[in-house]
């Protein structure tokens, strides 16, 4: 019997980590640009999410479901989504970057980031790597000194300065 993706819990969750890095994907052929438009209208709208995204992010899955067994858990829940996006991805990343070199790391890595203004569409962010400007497609009522992640151009969520803090550690 072959290695069992764990199901995962909240997809809306998983697919703010893991629609960012759906334009790899998309120019590998890997995914189609449709699709990956599906996948990120349906967490803009909150719409529920019945697909197998598992299926379209393998990689991620796949990790995440590591770490669930490791952590005792038969579930991918926010728990070990968070762990593996905000702690263990970089280590997967540049595991990753040896086999396909059109990750870029840089931008792959999720960050934490402070929110300095708000706009209609998207935020200045002060992060570890300057302020940059971020999406806001899947964050609504953000204001000034919130604490975001980013993961390339997207601001994923709001967080707890618990997990800022374990972020600025690695």
């Amino acid at each position: 019997m072959g290695f069992r993706i764990l199901p995962i819990e909240n997809k809306e969750l998983f697919l703010r980590y893991a629609v960012p890095c759906g334009e790899v994907l998309v120019k590998r052929g890997e995914l189609k640009k449709e699709f990956l438009q599906t996948l990120h209208d349906s967490v803009i709208y909150r719409q529920d999410i019945d697909l197998p995204v598992e299926k379209f992010f393998p990689v991620a899955s796949r990790m995440c479901s590591i770490l669930a067994r490791r952590m005792g858990k038969r579930t991918i829940d926010d728990e070990v989504i968070r762990k593996y996006f905000l702690i263990e991805h970089e280590k997967a990343i540049l595991w990753r970057r040896q086999i396909k070199p059109d990750i870029n790391v840089k931008e792959c890595r999720v960050y934490p980031g402070r929110v300095i203004k708000v706009y209609s569409d998207n935020a200045l962010v002060k992060t570890p790597l300057g302020e940059v400007m971020l999406r806001t497609d899947f964050v609504k009522n953000l204001k000034p000194g919130d604490w975001i992640t980013k993961h390339y151009d997207y601001i994923t969520e709001k967080i707890k300065t618990s997990y800022i803090n374990k972020m600025l550690r690695r």
